[in-house]
């Protein structure tokens, strides 16, 4: 009787456990990029993106974002400080320790500046802001990492470093209204996380720029920088390839810049 009640309670318990491995439903894993359904996604260097995931059956989930970083996260942000293709894994996986995969690509492009569209350039020859003290002088653009906190508007600046100074556009009068632009020929690649005002907050986190000017006497002038006034990016925008960023208020230019891969 005994082995009879064993045989039956072994036999039940068999069933009992077949019966759970064929109701286990394998999970299925799934994300896509803040509702964005494309498996393959264009953004700038450190742009933020979220990743949602919409993965089913599944107890746990594994990130690869392709740069040696990974998450255990249900659903998180991620953002690329450097250009390149990356592929984007998500790994989900059941209580049983069935695995499902997904993967998608992201393609991180760098900001690079094209062009330095001058719409005007304003300044008074009678004036107590350094100004030049003549009525033309030939002018050009600079940027310069902010890292000295004593910049003031309309100043020189020598203390930081310069990234890029452009070609110099000889006999511009102090009350041009007629735009003009200034080619960039070298890559100097932008990032979107240093345009902010040239305060002391921003200390060593921002960029410099300066539209410059120089007299006949091979004096500098700083005509108007991001230190005050209108300053900021004006668009930014991967899929129609703009990125560009407005200075002004007294001249008033825009930095004209194209997503390119490194």
């Amino acid at each position: 009787m005994k082995n009879i009640q064993l045989f039956l309670a072994i036999t039940l318990f068999m069933f009992i456990a077949c019966s759970k491995n064929d109701l286990t439903v394998p999970p299925t894993s799934s994300f896509n990029f803040q509702g964005d359904t494309l498996n393959t996604l264009k953004i700038g260097t450190y742009d933020s993106i979220a990743l949602i995931n919409s993965s089913e059956n599944a107890d746990s989930m594994f990130w690869d974002f392709g740069d040696g970083r990974t998450s255990t996260k249900n659903e998180l942000y991620l953002s690329y400080p450097v250009s390149g293709n990356y592929t984007v894994t998500l790994t989900a996986r059941n209580s049983e320790g069935q695995e499902s995969t997904s993967s998608k690509e992201v393609v991180v492009l760098d900001r690079v500046l094209k062009s330095i569209n001058i719409q005007t350039v304003q300044w008074s020859p009678i004036n107590t802001n350094g100004w030049p003290t003549s009525s033309v002088a030939d002018v050009y653009f600079q940027i310069q990492d902010y890292t000295d906190r004593t910049v003031k508007q309309y100043s020189i600046y020598p203390n930081c470093p310069v990234i890029y100074t452009s070609p110099v556009v000889n006999n511009i009068s102090n009350s041009t209204r007629t735009a003009f632009s200034i080619p960039v020929s070298e890559k100097v690649v932008i990032d979107k996380r240093k345009v902010q005002y040239a305060y002391p907050k921003n200390l060593n986190n921002a960029y410099l720029m300066s539209l410059m000017a120089k007299d006949k006497d091979g004096n500098i002038y700083c005509l108007d920088n991001n230190v005050n006034g209108s300053y900021g990016i004006f668009k930014d925008d991967v899929n129609s390839n703009e990125f560009i960023i407005q200075c002004g208020p007294i001249s008033y230019y825009l930095l004209v810049c194209e997503f390119e891969q490194n």
